[in-house]
């Protein structure tokens, strides 16, 4: 039996670590600002890579600035989980790696750690990047790149391998439709683990 998601401190959102899953373009950013929008969390509670390197670094993308930028990142979930708080972790989360320092700091603190995957097609992903303004646009060979990764090392079976207690398959962006702003309540969208949460 799949485990249902759990409301945390608020309505609709699992509780402790939450990391968004997909290729730039696939709906993470406008996913996490919908629930700020509804009162879903507080936007204190949405740690985006992206906004962290403007706050820090201004509109430029420099490699050389991650460090920072990674640093700040873990800093603003750590200070969510220790105090018992949901935190959304926006960024592409499509490295293993990446996923592996984030849920590490979840069982530091004892909390579950969610992932939503958005799974959309290609030519739905290099569309909207196209569409996009200034920095927020990527090369679309970065944009294929990142999907040709999330296909290889963000399946379901190997979240749950990574130590992710619920994985959710937010449904209805394969195609480029509406981008559901709501966890659905039904089980069979959900994958879990099912071993007893820390």
């Amino acid at each position: 039996m799949a485990e249902s998601v759990a409301a945390g401190s608020y309505y609709g959102v699992p509780a402790g670590l939450i990391l968004l899953v997909g290729p730039p373009g696939a709906g993470k950013s406008s996913f996490a600002r919908a629930w700020v929008e509804r009162g879903r969390i507080d936007a204190d509670g949405v740690v985006s890579c992206d906004t962290i390197r403007a706050q820090l670094f201004g509109a430029g993308v420099h490699f050389a600035d991650d460090p920072a930028v990674f640093n700040e990142m873990d800093t603003r979930v750590a200070t969510r989980l220790s105090a018992g708080l949901p935190v959304v972790v926006d960024a592409t989360n499509v490295m293993p790696h990446a996923r592996t320092r984030m849920i590490a700091w979840a069982r530091q603190h004892g909390r579950p750690v969610t992932a939503l995957r958005f799974k959309v097609e290609t030519p739905v992903l290099v569309r909207r990047n196209a569409t996009r303004i200034g920095h927020a646009r990527v090369p679309t060979e970065d944009v294929l790149e990142y999907a040709e990764i999330a296909a290889a090392h963000a399946s379901p079976g190997q979240l749950l391998g990574e130590g992710v207690d619920v994985v959710v398959n937010v449904p209805g962006e394969a195609r480029g439709g509406d981008i559901p702003m709501e966890l659905p309540p039904s089980a069979d969208v959900l994958v879990a683990r099912l071993r007893p949460l820390a």
